[in-house]
C-alpha cells in the first residue's frame, strides 16, 4: 500500500504539469481566435454601416434632385396661368405641418412686373385667425370672389387681401392621395376678372392636376 501511495503522489504533480503545458497554448490560441472573430464581426459591421450611410446619402440625393425638378415644373405651371389668365398674382398657399394643420405660408409665387408679392404677408400664419377663411379653402373645390372688399366672409383675411390690391381672385383646392386639402391655387386680380370663368375654371382644374400630387410639403421644397 505505501508503494502504491508513492507512485501516485509521484506521477500526479508530473500530469499536472504535462496538460498545463498543453493548455496554456490552448487557451493562447482561443483567445486569438476570439480576437480575430471580433475585429472580423466589428469591421463587418462598419462595412454594414457605412453601406448603410451611402444608401441613405444616394437615396436623399435623389430625392433633393426630384424636389428640385417637381419645384421648377410647379413654377412653369404658375406662370402658365398667370399668362393665360391675365392675371397679377399666382400662388400656392399651403396648410402646415398637414398632419395637424395650425399655420398658412404661401410657398411659390409668380406675379407681373411692378406688382407687390403677397408671400411675404402670409408666413406662419396660425389658421384660427382666418379661421372661417381657411375653412371655405379647405371644403370648397372652387371659390370665385368678384369683389374681395365685399365677399371675403373673413375680417383678417379680406384685410390682408385688400391692402396689397386684390380686387377679385379665383381659388382651386389641392388635394392628394393622402391628405383632403394639401394647398390652394390662387389667382389675383387688381381689377374685376375679365376673362370667361368657364376658362379659368378649366386652366385652374388642369393646373392643380399638374401640381397636386408633387407639390412637396411646406417646408420641404
Amino acid at each position: 500500500m505505501k508503494t502504491v501511495s508513492k507512485t501516485t503522489s509521484m506521477t500526479a504533480p508530473f500530469f499536472i504539469d504535462n496538460t498545463m503545458e498543453y493548455i496554456a497554448p490552448i487557451i493562447s490560441a482561443i483567445g486569438v481566435i476570439i480576437t480575430a472573430w471580433f475585429a472580423y464581426n466589428q469591421k463587418t459591421k462598419d462595412r454594414m454601416t457605412d453601406l448603410k450611410i451611402e444608401r441613405m446619402r444616394t437615396e436623399e440625393a435623389r430625392k433633393g434632385k426630384v424636389r428640385s425638378d417637381n419645384t421648377g415644373t410647379i413654377y412653369g405651371v404658375l406662370w402658365e396661368v398667370l399668362h393665360e389668365l391675365h392675371a397679377d398674382r399666382v400662388y400656392i398657399l399651403q396648410p402646415h405641418p398637414l398632419s395637424n394643420n395650425m399655420f398658412l405660408s404661401i410657398s411659390m409665387e409668380v406675379k407681373r412686373s411692378g406688382v407687390v408679392g403677397m408671400k411675404p404677408y402670409i408666413r406662419n400664419m396660425e389658421i384660427g385667425n382666418v379661421a372661417v377663411f381657411a375653412s371655405e379653402l379647405a371644403n370648397r373645390d372652387w371659390l370665385q370672389y368678384r369683389n374681395i372688399s365685399e365677399e371675403v366672409k373673413d375680417k383678417r383675411a379680406r384685410a390682408i387681401l385688400s391692402m396689397n390690391g386684390s380686387v377679385s381672385a379665383l381659388i382651386r383646392r389641392l388635394s392628394d392621395d393622402r391628405y383632403d386639402w394639401i394647398g390652394s391655387v390662387f389667382a389675383e386680380f387688381q381689377q374685376p376678372v375679365a376673362t370667361d370663368l368657364i376658362y379659368c375654371k378649366k386652366v385652374l382644374g388642369e393646373a392643380a392636376d399638374k401640381i397636386q400630387y408633387i407639390l412637396p410639403e411646406y417646408g420641404a421644397e
